[in-house]
């Protein structure tokens, strides 16, 4: 009886210490400690009630103290095991979401691109479209001013051969009238000397 009222009291918080002085272990102690050794206890050793020998008993309870702490530390590695698997958890959850909402950003920024890109291509196809009116337009002002360089040109060459041909007439016209003039004083001159002969012929005797 006495050995179960030993591991009842140890159990229950004797030499090994309070939960306080666990978690200040916890604390102190690193994330992943060193292997721990751990004892069993004999298996072909008698666990009787009966027993009354205070060396084993104390042996005995030592091993269960020790078999008790190396659990203890055992339970202790694994809640940080576990403590940092849940952090790690909920570091790669939110590694996640971020990744989702990057991802999220970028289905955006390109479905915005595309939406530049749609309307990048819709004004230049406008401005093709304009182009090419531009140029058709263009096409038809130059056939325009060459038309009309062209009827330029031939007006100033008729302007030119017309103003030879005037120049050429007047020139004709003067020597014509100078001719026209010669031969009226010739005639006068006939005419007076026809006179002077008739009034000559008038004066002589029948």
């Amino acid at each position: 009886m006495q050995f179960f009222f030993l591991i009842n009291v140890f159990l229950q918080g004797g030499e090994y210490g309070t939960d306080e002085e666990e978690d200040e272990d916890e604390e102190a102690s690193p994330p992943y400690p060193s292997a721990i050794e751990v004892f069993d206890l004999a298996e072909n050793e008698d666990m009787s009630p009966l027993e009354t020998d205070p060396e084993k008993l104390a042996h005995k309870y030592k091993e269960l103290q020790i078999k008790h702490a190396v659990t203890q530390a055992e339970i202790q590695q694994l809640k940080r095991k576990l403590h940092h698997a849940e952090q790690e958890k909920q570091r790669w959850r939110m590694d996640k979401a971020q990744l989702e909402q990057t991802l999220q950003e970028n289905k955006e920024r390109m479905e915005k691109l595309e939406g530049y890109w749609m309307e990048a291509q819709s004004l230049c196809q406008a401005v093709d479209e304009h182009l090419k009116e531009t140029q058709a337009q263009y096409q038809a002002l130059e056939r325009k001013y060459s038309k009309a360089k062209r009827l330029i040109k031939e007006y100033q060459q008729k302007e030119i051969e017309y103003l030879k041909k005037e120049t050429q007439r007047c020139a004709q016209v003067g020597a014509e009238a100078s001719i026209l003039k010669e031969e009226s004083g010739q005639l006068q001159e006939q005419v007076a000397d026809l006179e002077c002969r008739v009034e000559e012929l008038k004066s002589e005797p029948l």
